[in-house]
């Protein structure tokens, strides 16, 4: 399992290159800027990036997942339900992302934004368990995505609260 964190001051933000170094596959999460650096990241570690993840579309800052997308030849990847225009790999709750040896698994999280995801990563080649999960802005240390980026506060709080078993949906 390979994990490399991006951190991002302007505007604050937090991206991920993670994969399988053994099968040389990896994703790239919710890039933020030039891509210049997740391409060098990405070739140091002897990855190709199959999948460009942007785990909601961004109302705080501007996304660089489709230029990333096109320079390494990955999908560009979004919930199924997102409101974009443009061509992008749909994915659902469950579905499962496969970077060799290791698998992520989509977890449609509704509440920061509505077609949200989180990713579960899995390195089957230690354990049939998770090792992380990636949220994408909405569980940080000591804080709380915002809940009313795309919706109305009471409708983001309601669906968070929905998603993480705090409420029972009527």
């Amino acid at each position: 399992m390979i994990l490399r964190q991006f951190l991002h001051s302007d505007p604050v933000a937090v991206s991920y290159l993670f994969g399988c170094g053994g099968k040389a596959s990896g994703a790239v999460v919710d890039p933020v800027g030039d891509v210049a650096p997740y391409l060098e990241a990405a070739e140091a570690l002897g990855l190709r990036i199959l999948y460009v993840i942007d785990t909601h579309l961004h109302a705080d800052h501007v996304s660089s997942g489709r230029a990333l997308a096109a320079a390494s030849g990955g999908d560009y990847v979004l919930h199924a339900d997102a409101a974009a225009t443009f061509a992008f790999k749909r994915v659902r709750d469950g579905e499962q992302l496969e970077l060799g040896n290791v698998v992520a698994k989509v977890l449609h999280t509704p509440g920061h934004t509505p077609e949200h995801i989180a990713l579960v990563a899995t390195d089957r080649t230690r354990a049939t368990e998770p090792w992380f999960v990636l949220t994408g802005h909405t569980l940080m240390v000591g804080d709380l995505g915002r809940t009313e980026l795309a919706s109305s506060a009471e409708d983001g709080a309601r669906n968070r609260a929905i998603n993480t078993g705090l409420l029972v949906p009527a």
